[in-house]
């Protein structure tokens, strides 16, 4: 008897490979069609542009965010409203905040704020939510939720 001998069956650790490779496509295919890039990974070539596209307006959103973060005066920031733009990017929904900016020592004004927001995480930009966050010097209509830089 032999240390293998049990390790092709499906009984084997991790049992009918076949299926979970089945199982790990049909969620791969499922990622690609919610992200908007296509109905499988077969189109993932000719996403590819779409992709880098999505790519570079979440990273153009975390810098400018983390940017703000890193020079901004804090303030506290409450959505007072928000509206799907339509617009998708990487399968993210992107709204237009209307916030309610209350600076340190400042006077409160009112803002709009064009946000690529994931799904996981909508929740807690339910209107009437306040947050920490900081205030551009250069630009006070610049705001960034956070209450340190992330990068």
């Amino acid at each position: 008897m032999g240390l293998f001998d049990n390790a092709g069956g499906a009984g084997a650790a991790g049992g009918d490979w076949a299926k979970q490779a089945a199982e790990a496509q049909a969620m791969a295919d499922q990622m690609m069609k919610d992200s908007g890039y296509g109905a499988s990974t077969a189109d993932a070539a000719a996403a590819a542009p779409a992709m880098a596209a999505d790519r570079g307006k979440l990273e153009e959103q975390a810098h400018e965010q983390n940017r703000i973060l890193a020079v901004g005066g804090k303030a506290k920031i409450t959505i007072v409203s928000k509206t799907d733009t339509g617009e998708k990017v990487a399968g993210n929904d992107t709204y237009l905040l209307e916030l309610k900016v209350e600076p340190e020592g400042g006077k409160a004004y009112t803002v709009k704020k064009k946000e690529i927001i994931p799904p996981q995480v909508i929740s807690g930009y339910a209107d009437g939510t306040t947050l920490d966050g900081h205030v551009d010097p250069a630009d006070k209509d610049k705001v960034a939720f956070g209450d340190k830089p992330f990068m």
